[in-house]
């Protein structure tokens, strides 16, 4: 079952910025497959080595809690980040811009400039900071799944990866579901690059049908491993 998490940060959120990319999949490939899960330990090895990342977030269908259908942007590990999310918490869709450096969240809505709030304010809606995380980010979502069944090859925005059927454990589900709590493990995937050293590219989390909502995936994909980034303040 999931609960809602609705917080005063979500709204916080939302009104500030109304006031203020996966590529295609091939078949699958055939040859042996590797052991699933030894290519999870690798690919969670693998992600705590990243230094820095581009991120993709889009959430399809009806999810009890998440108020954003997607966000992007550029991250470091230390937990800067900058980039846009699409937020649907009051019925129609306000893309907002934001950069986070340290505690400081800067927003900048639809219209005026941006303004300065504290970075627990986008932690309640979504966290990109701890996508790099050891403890609460991808390597542990990656390191904590189970029951892993690779599916064979696919390719995603141009690198050959291993799809792997997985579950996800309930307590490291923060990355890729932002404003839910679940009481279960939940089935997913994970694209797991085929070269070494096998980081992940993509996850997937499906979210069943509840309370009325009809459920749906939030996926996340993830390119530009370790180039260079700066994030700064906005001018």
């Amino acid at each position: 079952m999931i609960r809602s998490v609705r917080s005063l940060g979500v709204a916080l959120l939302v009104v500030t910025a109304a006031v203020g990319c996966t590529g295609g999949d091939g078949g699958d490939g055939g040859g042996a497959q590797p052991d699933g899960a030894q290519l999870i330990q690798k690919a969670s090895e693998a992600t705590r080595q990243v230094e820095t990342i581009r991120f993709a977030l889009d959430v399809d269908g009806q999810i009890p809690g998440i108020s954003v259908a997607g966000a992007e942007g550029q991250l470091t590990k230390e937990g800067n980040v900058k980039g846009t999310v699409v937020i649907t918490a009051t019925g129609q869709p306000s893309e907002a811009e934001f950069v986070i450096v340290g505690d400081t969240l800067y927003l900048k809505g639809p219209t005026g400039g941006f303004q300065q709030l504290p970075s627990s304010v986008a932690a309640s809606v979504y966290d990109p900071t701890k996508i790099l995380d050891d403890n609460l980010g991808l390597a542990a979502l990656v390191a904590g799944a189970t029951e892993p069944a690779v599916q064979g090859k696919e390719t995603v925005d141009g690198v050959d990866a291993y799809r792997v059927k997985v579950k996800f454990a309930k307590n490291n589900l923060g990355v890729l579901l932002p404003g839910v709590v679940t009481d279960s493990d939940l089935p997913g995937e994970l694209w797991i690059a085929v070269a070494e050293p096998n980081r992940p590219v993509k996850a997937r989390v499906e979210v069943p049908a509840a309370a009325g909502a009809q459920g749906g995936t939030v996926t996340i994909t993830l390119t530009e491993f370790n180039n260079p980034v700066t994030i700064t303040p906005p001018a």
